[in-house]
């Protein structure tokens, strides 16, 4: 009996080296007998696109899709779900390798258990912080059902300092959300090699508003802006009286806001003067209308449309 056909989908940006080290050689060597191949290359300037024209050779049902600019890892993922036909959807970086019985050990945890609609792999981590380190929750290795995207998408904007951080986690928190099964698989296996990246380091500040910007989706917009003024109150009362700020606002969903004023006083003590008023029009005008108008969008599609991208 012929096996469901697994939707393999890579979004990649200046990482033809990743791809002819990492990634394209182990899904040369999977030994799973059914499955597509979609990457989605997003305005890479390096030889991304020569290589997918004349490296393929191992790889079949191959599709390559190409941004006309860079619109980032949410954008792109997107595109490539809505380019696939398999039944199963796997997302995996262009800097991974799959073990070659992933995708076997995967099927076979769909096959048992039909209420599981996504399922996060084992990540052996190379590089970085992480080094020989085994982990889960990350979009390095993440599959998912077909039946999820009759309902959801990656939300692009998800991208403050061109960043994408977070976006697998806010995608997971909202099929948790709507009562969808999701586990860990210990036997479904990749290596990640965390190649370079040129927004690396914006990921701290680009995950810290993309964070802030989830919270006030279904948040309060007055709670939101109190804290706000509230962060300028506090850092006069600190300056004034050397009292540092009380740790119990760190688990607070708008702890960013509350530490604008500090945020804006490191910028400008630093001499970054557009960081600070990029930051500065993120948190005021940016992350809290695009915030809300998307809250809104979601709760009516879920209200009034039998499929609700959200």
């Amino acid at each position: 009996m012929e096996q469901p056909l697994i939707s393999i989908v890579i979004a990649t940006y200046n990482r033809a080296s990743s791809l002819r080290r990492y990634s394209f050689p182990a899904i040369a060597k999977l030994n799973y007998p059914n499955y597509e191949v979609v990457i989605v290359d997003d305005a890479s300037t390096d030889d991304t696109q020569s290589f997918l024209k004349t490296g393929n050779e191992n790889i079949k049902n191959l599709l390559i899709l190409r941004n006309n600019h860079n619109k980032g890892a949410c954008f792109s993922r997107n595109l490539g779900v809505a380019h696939t036909k398999g039944e199963i959807i796997v997302l995996i970086d262009d800097d991974v390798s799959l073990f070659s019985d992933c995708f076997n050990e995967l099927i076979k945890i769909y096959t048992e258990d039909p209420d599981v609609m996504t399922i996060w792999g084992c990540i052996y981590e190379h590089g970085g912080s992480g080094k020989g380190t085994t982990t889960f929750g990350t979009g390095s290795l993440w599959s998912l059902r077909r039946e999820i995207f009759d309902h959801f998408r990656f939300d692009t904007n998800l991208r403050y300092f061109r960043s994408s951080a977070c976006d697998e986690h806010e995608l997971a928190r909202r099929i948790q959300k709507h009562g969808f099964k999701i586990i860990k698989a210990k036997t479904a296996k990749a290596d990640h090699f965390q190649a370079p990246a040129e927004n690396r380091i914006w990921r701290g500040l680009g995950g810290d508003l993309n964070h802030l910007y989830e919270k006030l989706k279904y948040g309060s917009i007055l709670q939101y802006y109190g804290l706000l003024i509230l962060g300028f109150i506090l850092i006069l009362k600190r300056l004034l009286t050397k009292v540092e700020l009380n740790k119990n606002w760190h688990n607070h969903p708008y702890y960013q806001v509350l530490q604008t004023p500090n945020r804006l006083f490191v910028f400008i003590k630093e001499r970054q003067f557009s960081l600070a008023a990029k930051w500065l029009f993120y948190i005021l005008i940016d992350i809290p209308f695009r915030a809300k108008m998307k809250g809104i969008t979601e709760s009516f599609a879920k209200a009034y449309s039998t499929k609700w991208p959200a």
